[in-house]
């Protein structure tokens, strides 16, 4: 997953699922997982990056900050 983008809705959507739950648990994400989904931004379509902010946005705010450059 860090060496490539996102190829589908569902994709977006799983990693953001892993997002709120690793921020249940945790309250901050792992530098590496950050990396590898800032990544995915930039090398996704136009679509599923506002996809990942919407869905990021909805279901876990609070980490919406890790992503914001």
């Amino acid at each position: 997953m860090a060496n490539s983008d996102w190829s589908s809705v569902e994709e977006v959507d799983v990693s953001v699922k892993a997002i709120v739950t690793i921020m249940k648990r945790k309250r901050k994400l792992p530098t590496p997982l950050v990396e590898a989904y800032k990544h995915a931004l930039d090398t996704s379509t136009r679509e599923l990056t506002r996809r990942f902010y919407e869905q990021l946005t909805t279901s876990c705010l609070e980490a919406l900050d890790y992503f914001m450059d």
